[in-house]
């Protein structure tokens, strides 16, 4: 047991604030739909979805349209992206940029730079990222907040940085299982004798009835980092595979939807996720994100990208890309129990709820280490006799409820949600209904 301790003692020194900091960054997150439509003065009633419906591939029969009236609204910009606007089932983004513009923003596909939507059934531009937010700070503050929880500020070193740490965050949990699992004879709430035991079951009964969801977090973080590391890599070699097939010429630029019938006969077998123009920034040549054609959720990889040239004579066309590497098949699930599972208001809300538990048995365990460090305890464990033969019953149901929790909502309808919300409640309920019992000892 002493290793064990010595074990979890290193590795909470080493994650603890990070993991802190990881909660408490990922709770504001889960609700930034309805924080950014507050912040532009407006409010958020439909829940939010990465996936891309059918409905949203065919918007892009209207990519024409809303390119015309960029170009007529912002003559003096360029369009260096169209996609469907995120969390929508019936918007284009155009991102755009000065044409005087020697460097562009940081983005990916549709997401960075500055944009403007565009409404096909309204067949006008409805905003864009100009006009002046109700409260301007909120995004400033949640573009921080998504940068420390997914790569500490640090940029693509960041991901490396948090992939390690979400690993060495799951170690730390199932260490203090071994160490304060209620197989220990301390476990008995009766045995509490001061204050300092007090906090050490606090401490415990917080972290165990949250040990999973942690544990699921930790595990699906470090897959996630994985991904995008891997991610790039692929992304890096397709581009310098690009650079040489197609160092022989400048693309085109050719209307939009002539741009996706090309690229549609030649992959017939995907669906278009987003179209990069050819600029200046990216050697004048088409960057198309492709899914595949039957995924509901095809933007979950980010996409194949497939550079192109396209001409005005297509028998001049040229491609270069790569198939996505066989080891990103499965990544989806891992990243969804991360992500998109709490995808309706009332599971954002118990989401946070088992958020603010862990968060709490974080900040009691920082708690025990200084009070242990710096307090000394003459504080003794009872020696009453606990019966253990069952302890474990309670902790293993509320576990499979919580994973429960985490699994229903991948096949999200309101049904699976119910479920799901339901399953998260429960062991909430049977841990407050304990907590209570255990104080008025």
């Amino acid at each position: 047991m002493s290793k064990i301790y010595k074990i979890h003692k290193w590795l909470s020194i080493v994650s603890v604030i990070f993991f802190l900091m990881f909660c408490i960054t990922g709770l504001v997150l889960m609700f930034r739909t309805e924080l950014n439509a507050w912040a532009q003065g407006g409010t958020h009633h439909s829940t939010l979805s990465m996936a891309m419906s059918q409905q949203e591939m065919s918007i892009f029969d209207h990519a024409d349209e809303g390119a015309l009236l960029v170009k007529e609204k912002y003559p003096s910009k360029d369009i260096l992206n169209i996609s469907p606007a995120m969390g929508t089932s019936h918007l284009l983004r155009y991102r755009i940029i000065d044409s005087s513009a020697t460097v562009a923003p940081p983005a990916r596909m549709g997401m960075g730079g500055d944009y403007a939507l565009y409404n096909p059934e309204a067949k006008a531009l409805i905003t864009t990222h100009h006009e002046t937010p109700a409260h301007p700070w909120v995004r400033g503050v949640l573009h921080t907040l998504h940068q420390l929880h997914t790569r500490l500020d640090l940029g693509k070193t960041g991901i490396y940085i948090v992939t390690i740490l979400s690993f060495l965050c799951g170690l730390s949990i199932i260490s203090g299982i071994f160490l304060y699992g209620p197989f220990r004879k301390s476990f008995a709430k009766s045995t509490v004798l001061s204050k300092h035991m007090k906090l050490s079951t606090l401490h415990r009964e917080f972290a165990m009835v949250a040990t999973v969801w942690g544990f699921i977090l930790c595990i699906t973080g470090v897959w996630i980092g994985g991904f995008f590391i891997a991610n790039d890599s692929y992304n890096a070699d397709v581009l310098h595979t690009a650079k040489q097939e197609l160092s022989a010429g400048q693309s085109d630029i050719l209307q939009p939807s002539e741009a996706i019938s090309r690229i549609m006969k030649a992959y017939p077998d995907r669906q278009i996720i987003s179209i990069d123009y050819p600029s200046k920034f990216n050697e004048h040549h088409y960057t198309f994100y492709l899914g595949a054609k039957n995924d509901d959720d095809p933007a979950m990889f980010l996409g194949q990208p497939v550079y192109a040239n396209l001409y005005t004579d297509s028998n001049k066309d040229m491609y270069s890309t790569k198939t996505i590497p066989w080891y990103f098949t499965g990544m989806t699930t891992m990243i969804n129990l991360h992500i998109h599972n709490h995808n309706t208001m009332v599971l954002r809300i118990l989401w946070a709820i088992w958020d603010i538990v862990l968060i709490i048995g974080i900040v009691t365990g920082i708690m025990m280490t200084i009070k242990k460090k710096f307090v000394k305890s003459n504080a003794m464990e009872s020696k009453i006799p606990t019966e253990i033969k069952h302890v474990w019953r309670t902790p293993i149901c509320c576990s499979i409820l919580v994973l429960l929790g985490f699994i229903v909502p991948l096949w999200s309808n309101a049904i699976t949600n119910t479920i799901a919300a339901i399953c998260l409640t429960i062991p909430l309920i049977v841990f407050f209904v304990s907590l209570v019992k255990g104080f008025n000892y």
